[in-house]
């Protein structure tokens, strides 16, 4: 990153393995941009502190009417990404929450079905009934039943991206957003995943972006690996 090893808001860079970190997690639609610029569909902040063990999660509503560092006026925050790319949204969601962002990782449609599926899918609670266009161009509708479903990449992609039928709109989309980032942690920290490292870096391949090294996550899975899911604090932004 342009910014060297640690935030702005650090007096000194942290370390993944013993201190509190915050992580910027950004999912990233580029399929109408050839894979070049895009905007920020999904930002959600994510905490750790590894003296509680602890996971504090919130997502932004991508039309979150802030400040965009550089820029007159105000602007929603989606719109970060495609003025300046990860270094903006970065300093962007800093300014907005005023808390240092250490890791960032950016990933697009594909990257995140590959992960859901190198994972072996994820299990959620459907909260009713609806139907979501799958991305793929022939724009498949995809059924969900309320109650308990096991998703794939696909199903995982189109369940957390639908808003339209949901009366809450932004609000419901955010929920089920971090209940699907908190059914992926629950796999990840499971001994059979992370024996996949090496298969979701070769999977995910130009499909996400993160200054976190494969050495560092490794590390903070062997150090924390009896982290369990009910350790997440869901946050909503109002």
């Amino acid at each position: 990153m342009e910014r060297g090893e640690k935030s702005e808001k650090r007096d000194e860079a942290v370390s993944i393995s013993t201190d509190p970190v915050s992580f910027l997690l950004l999912g990233v639609e580029d399929y109408t941009t050839g894979g070049k610029g895009g905007r920020s569909d999904t930002l959600m902040v994510a905490t750790f502190n590894p003296d509680e063990e602890n996971l504090k999660l919130v997502s932004i509503p991508r039309d979150s009417y802030v400040t965009i560092p550089g820029r007159e006026g105000k602007d929603k925050i989606n719109h970060a990404f495609s003025f300046g790319g990860k270094e903006l949204s970065i300093k962007t969601v800093e300014e907005f929450l005023d808390i240092p962002i250490d890791y960032y990782a950016t990933v697009n449609f594909d990257g995140f079905k590959a992960i859901v599926d190198t994972i072996g899918g994820i299990t959620v609670d459907v909260p009713f009934d609806f139907e979501q266009n799958s991305d793929d161009r022939v724009a498949e509708k995809l059924k969900f039943y309320e109650g308990e479903m096991h998703l794939d990449g696909r199903y995982a992609l189109a369940y957390a991206r639908m808003r339209l039928e949901d009366p809450r709109s932004d609000i419901g989309r955010a929920e089920r957003q971090r209940q699907v980032v908190e059914a992926i942690i629950k796999e990840v920290m499971s001994l059979t995943t992370i024996t996949k490292v090496d298969d979701l870096a070769r999977d995910l391949g130009d499909n996400i972006e993160t200054n976190m090294k494969i050495t560092e996550g490794i590390g903070f899975l062997k150090n924390y690996s009896d982290f369990r899911t009910s350790n997440i604090d869901q946050l909503e932004l109002e």
